[in-house]
């Protein structure tokens, strides 16, 4: 059964559909936050869309570090994939806040 969170990320709130374990949904959004206002703290004067990016580039990087350190090349662990899935959501509501298909 999954349920409707609102999560907020970097002063925008995001109606998410979760499953699994309680609050892991907002956890990701925490961290996900907190690289954005990282990224806002360097770069400030950038559009909000090239911080995502940038963010997503961040997180991304901490990802494939983490799976080499462990020596997993491709994507096996079930976390991973949750947290893949959740950046291919927030992505796509990016596009569609930004007004691309």
């Amino acid at each position: 059964m999954s349920d409707i969170v609102e999560v907020r990320i970097h002063g925008q709130v995001f109606k998410m559909r979760a499953s699994g374990a309680d609050g892991y949904l907002e956890r990701v959004a925490r961290y996900v936050d907190g690289v954005l206002s990282q990224m806002a703290g360097h770069f400030g004067n950038q559009p909000s869309h090239r911080l995502a990016i940038m963010a997503a580039m961040q997180i991304a990087d901490s990802l494939f570090q983490e799976m080499e350190r462990k020596g997993t090349g491709g994507v096996g662990d079930v976390e991973t994939r949750n947290v893949e899935e959740l950046l291919t959501r927030l992505i796509a509501e990016s596009d569609s806040l930004l007004g691309k298909s």
